[in-house]
């Protein structure tokens, strides 16, 4: 009878003791489901700190791992974005920080170079790389090494797009949508300021004198975007035609010769002279012709000249302070000339 009992109670001892080992390898399990989306690094003190991840798929159709909450993002194009949605970068692409329009608000962003220093980048141990599809294969996979590295498109989509892009890799969706709203009431405000200054159908052009002999007509990116769509003004012929035909505003430019000056030339021209080299080059050509002469803009004083900083950078405060510069420059009867 003991013997029974011995048995009896070996068997649910048995049992109980398995139930305890199948229960503590379904908790550990469920601890590790619930890390999946979490590394580990060290900050300064060595102590180790979890990082959330997700997945983002970006623009080159490449699912990544990315820090839900980065802290340290370095960037090759989108710096200014990255301002306007109130994150400053760790650092950024040299040509980005040569602009006045930025002063004082790039303080502490160091310079990555351009191309790209990798080596650079590295000492900056950033936790997210924002990119563009610009970025050449041998030097993206040297950043991938590094951290990881995501493609926010440049060329396709307009400035507000880039924005919204950069805001979903930043997490940063509804600063984005704060600041387009901004952006489109102000462009509101501008255009009524401005009623009364322009014709119904009088036609702007929008130049751009580069380098020695290069001469570009504007579609509604960069300086045209102020000027076609945030003040609406009428574009001449051959671009509204090929803003027709552009409903993502990828359309930049086109580069044509001084013989196309009298089909091109609306009722009042825009001229933006790109550098110093450009001053001495291309438009000292263009003023010395009779084309340009003849222009019934250039004969009623309705030339504008313009920098490229910032109307040539097509970035969110590029585009904010240039419309700012627009609403000054229409609101006086003859052009300010270059100097």
């Amino acid at each position: 009878m003991q013997q029974r009992y011995r048995l009896k109670w070996e068997s649910t001892l048995c049992l109980v003791v398995l139930l305890m080992v199948v229960l503590s390898a379904c908790g550990n399990a469920a601890s590790n489901n619930q890390t999946n989306d979490k590394t580990s690094t060290n900050n300064p003190s060595g102590q180790s700190k979890a990082v959330v991840m997700r997945e983002y798929t970006d623009a080159a159709g490449n699912k990544i791992s990315i820090p839900s909450n980065p802290k340290r993002v370095v960037t090759t194009q989108y710096l200014d974005a990255m301002l306007a949605l109130g994150v400053k970068p760790a650092g950024a692409a040299s040509h980005l920080l040569e602009g006045d329009y930025l002063k004082g608000k790039i303080d502490g962003v160091a310079d990555i170079g351009n191309p790209t220093n990798v080596e650079k980048v590295l000492e900056l141990q950033p936790d997210l790389i924002i990119t563009t599809e610009y970025t050449t294969p041998e030097v993206k996979e040297q950043l991938e090494k590094i951290a990881p590295t995501v493609v926010v498109s440049f060329g396709d989509g307009d400035v507000f797009e880039q924005l919204r892009n950069v805001a979903s890799v930043l997490g940063k969706e509804k600063e984005a949508e704060q600041w387009i709203a901004s952006f489109n009431k102000k462009a509101e405000e501008s255009r009524k300021k401005l009623a009364g200054k322009f014709k119904k159908d009088e036609t702007v052009t929008i130049y751009m004198a580069y380098d020695k002999n290069v001469l570009r007509v504007y579609g509604a990116r960069n300086v045209g975007h102020v000027i076609y769509r945030s003040l609406e003004l009428n574009p001449p012929e051959y671009i509204r035609q090929k803003l027709a035909k552009d409903p993502r505003f990828n359309y930049v430019y086109d580069v044509i010769s001084m013989e196309k000056l009298p089909e091109l030339s609306g009722d009042r021209i825009i001229m933006l002279v790109y550098d110093e080299a450009s001053k001495d080059g291309m438009l000292k050509q263009i003023e010395q012709s009779a084309l340009w002469r003849n222009l019934p803009a250039v004969k009623n004083h309705k030339v504008y000249f313009i920098k490229a900083d910032p109307w040539f950078t097509y970035s969110p405060l590029a585009v904010d302070q240039s419309l700012d510069e627009a609403v000054k420059m229409f609101s006086v009867d003859r052009s300010d000339q270059f100097n």
